[in-house]
């Protein structure tokens, strides 16, 4: 089963927001591969789509679950 979900990406200065169906569950490591295919694909508007193989490799995702769930993807941060 899949559930919509909005995604924000920030990579090296830009930032893009994707909608997309999610199926449950999904893990960190789907969820990175998911938005560097989109990315890839020019489906994000705000982020260049050259972008280098496994490039969210060690970001982190934030999850909000409320109304809509909304995940962020960005860099690690010395401080969380």
């Amino acid at each position: 089963m899949a559930y919509q979900a909005m995604i924000n990406i920030t990579y090296q200065g830009q930032s893009g927001t994707y909608f997309t169906q999610l199926p449950q569950g999904s893990d960190d490591g789907t969820i990175k591969r998911i938005c560097e295919e989109a990315v890839r694909g020019g489906e994000v508007p705000g982020i260049s789509p050259s972008i280098p193989n496994n490039a969210f490799r060690n970001f982190v995702i934030d999850r909000f679950h409320g109304q809509e769930t909304r995940y962020v993807v960005r860099p690690k941060v010395p401080f969380g």
